[in-house]
């Protein structure tokens, strides 16, 4: 984040390293209005475009949930539904996005619902954040081995006041 407030804008080439975005793919995102760079867009042969840190923010997601399987049209509805869903510009940003290769979804602030974007939200269910999981049981183990050593100590001095 530090980087965000350092840098107010990034050109096509800085984008491209960034978010591994061919040019190719900047130039027809930006034509279909997909990811278009905020700050200046390009108007013809040699001029440059110049793309915010949000813009990248987008990007990376658009190149995450094509590698992930999702095809383009339905990238392009989602982003359109979220914007309508939530207008604040940097909320993307914020936000944990899962998808199934198909379908869309959006986690809810309380880290336990997925909501569908494609569908509207029709389709919730649960989900069991492994991270979560495997802290609890971390700490469960490390107060049960506490716990036994401490009673482990109390034994063995047991022990040994009824052997003196």
């Amino acid at each position: 984040m530090a980087e965000r407030a350092s840098k107010a804008s990034y050109c096509s080439g800085e984008a491209r390293k960034i978010t591994g975005a061919s040019q190719r793919q900047l130039d027809y995102w930006d034509s279909i209005e997909l990811v278009c760079p905020s700050l200046a867009r390009a108007t013809g042969k040699g001029h440059h475009r110049e793309y915010s840190y949000l813009d990248l923010v987008k990007l990376g997601v658009v190149i995450a949930l094509r590698k992930a399987g999702l095809p383009l049209q339905r990238i392009r509805k989602a982003l359109k539904i979220f914007r309508d869903w939530d207008p604040e510009r940097d909320s993307l940003a914020k936000r944990r996005l899962v998808t199934d290769g198909t379908d869309l979804f959006v986690m809810t602030s309380d880290r336990e619902v997925l909501r569908s974007i494609l569908k509207r939200g029709q389709l919730a269910f649960g989900v069991v954040l492994l991270g979560d999981v495997v802290e609890q049981a971390e700490k469960a183990i490390h107060l049960c081995r506490k716990g036994a050593a401490s009673h482990a100590g109390k034994s063995s001095r047991r022990r040994e006041k009824a052997r003196a």
